[in-house]
């Protein structure tokens, strides 16, 4: 059993719990967070836990409790701190995205866990989706040639659900939608395909808030790809879908269904998807030396570096930018 602490135990959190109490190898060994109340309201939630010791202050969770293990879900400004103590302290850590709010921190980050020794991932649960993960041997294994072009977009209601909430408070966000769920999607869009950007053009509004909440994200890739990310967080609809042109072939994602549009062939749909992979379980079996990390902090940083390139050159009048 690995005995596995929880850091932040805020809404999120509780997802979080149900996928780690379902991993038969994982006890749960304490909470943390400095509000009282979410520590009821988890422990109400979810009777299993109802004795088990909690802490307002991570240090004091890492020297008592003595966790082998610790899944973080706190504000992502605080991730630098929370995620470089626990490598310090020899925990194997998972960290809700983003890694951090910066590409140095990043980059920080992985040397912290390069010197700790400790297994370490970004809780990115696309990359253990068996659909996800067909469309990357597809795209990897170039069977229909290379990249050509690509868009990803999405659209959810998120300036109306986060009014008043830390997210749209940049001192504690580090950044809006782009730097949120957005980071889902920059993630698995440089994920499935392999590539890395060279050039970027950013335009972003804010929407009378103080982070970005709608962006168009125009990239070339480095290669010659070029593509498009379109992030809506002041929609009515929560709406997902990802377009990939290779040579020889359409990959078109939305909701489940995956169309492959063969040239010269009908088109072929797939959408009976076995049950894919948490964050979790692989993060518990990574520890244990049975499986590879599915989303390690490389993928963190590949995601910040985009985001930080948008971001400037939304700042420079979205001007195109070098990548970082």
């Amino acid at each position: 059993m690995i005995r596995t602490a929880l850091i932040g135990c805020g809404g999120f959190m509780h997802h979080r719990t149900s996928q780690i109490l379902a991993v038969k190898e994982a006890e749960v060994c304490a909470l943390c967070d400095p509000n009282p109340e979410a520590l009821t309201s988890i422990k109400d939630r979810y009777p299993e836990l109802l004795d088990i010791p909690t802490f307002a202050d991570h240090q004091a969770l890492l020297q008592e409790a003595k966790p082998e293990a610790a899944i973080i879900a706190t504000p992502h400004s605080m991730h630098v701190d929370h995620v470089r103590n626990c490598l310090r302290a020899g925990v194997h850590t998972l960290i809700e995205k983003p890694l951090a709010c910066t590409a140095q921190d990043c980059r920080d980050l992985i040397e912290e866990r390069d010197q700790s020794g400790c297994v370490a991932a970004v809780s990115y649960q696309r990359h253990g989706s068996p659909l996800f993960q067909h469309m990357r041997e597809i795209i990897l294994s170039k069977r229909f040639g290379k990249v050509l072009m690509l868009n990803s977009h999405l659209s959810q209601d998120w300036l109306k659900n986060t009014v008043g909430l830390w997210r749209q408070d940049p001192i504690i966000s580090g950044g809006g939608q782009l730097n949120d769920s957005g980071s889902h999607m920059i993630d698995i869009l440089l994920w499935i395909t392999g590539l890395r950007a060279e050039s970027i053009q950013a335009f972003i509004d804010n929407r009378g808030a103080d982070v970005d909440i709608n962006s168009v994200v125009n990239i070339k890739f480095k290669g010659g790809a070029t593509g498009s990310l379109t992030i809506i967080g002041d929609a009515p609809i929560w709406h997902e879908r990802h377009a990939i042109w290779l040579e020889d072939a359409a990959l078109i994602l939305e909701g489940d269904k995956l169309t492959i549009h063969e040239r010269g062939k009908d088109p072929e749909v797939l959408e009976d998807w076995a049950e894919g992979r948490t964050p979790d379980a692989n993060f518990i079996a990574a520890i244990q030396g049975e499986e590879s990390v599915l989303a390690p902090f490389e993928c963190g940083l590949a995601t910040l570096e985009l985001t930080e390139s948008a971001w400037r050159s939304a700042a420079a009048d979205s001007s195109t930018v070098a990548a970082s």
